[in-house]
């Protein structure tokens, strides 16, 4: 007969990003960023990112007529998830979550390093002449991050939001 076993999960909180979470949102692809709609309908998209360790932010860069822009305009709140999944083992799986506020900032504002960063990152799927003209930065600061690896939790919560 199978016994499934429960385990509880608890949640760790740290004075810092736990190092872990870090690498994973330094080295990750792909980040999912939630937005809410009118009448509080989800709207979750696929992005390119970059992290941004002195700020502690997240900077994504998208079509200024995007869905993603229009729920930001409207409610600044978002949720954002990376993270690295194991088909093996689902137990071995890890992701970061943020939940935050964004900003958009226009691409003339934005620090040339981050730019570069994100176009040396996404190089081999971004055109020589990729228009980030037409673009508009969303910079993501954490008000919590919530590290996982398995079932065990890690939260951080920003002192400076």
């Amino acid at each position: 007969m199978f016994v499934a076993r429960t385990h509880k999960a608890r949640t760790i909180r740290t004075k810092e990003i736990p190092e872990e979470a870090l690498r994973i949102l330094k080295s990750s692809f792909f980040s999912y960023l939630g937005t809410s709609e009118p009448g509080c309908l989800p709207h979750l998209t696929a992005m390119f990112y970059v992290w941004h360790d002195s700020s502690k932010s997240l900077y994504l860069f998208t079509t200024k007529g995007s869905r993603k822009i229009s729920n930001i305009r409207r409610n600044t709140r978002v949720s954002l998830t990376v993270d690295e999944r194991n088909a093996v083992s689902p137990a071995a799986n890890r992701g970061v979550m943020i939940q935050g506020r964004a900003m958009m900032i226009e691409m003339e504002l934005v620090d040339e390093m981050i730019t570069l960063e994100f176009m040396e990152k996404y190089i081999k799927f971004l055109d020589a002449g990729y228009p980030l003209g037409n673009r508009i930065a969303i910079r993501i600061t954490p008000r919590v991050v919530l590290y996982w690896r398995g079932i065990q939790f890690y939260r951080w919560k920003n002192p400076d939001v």
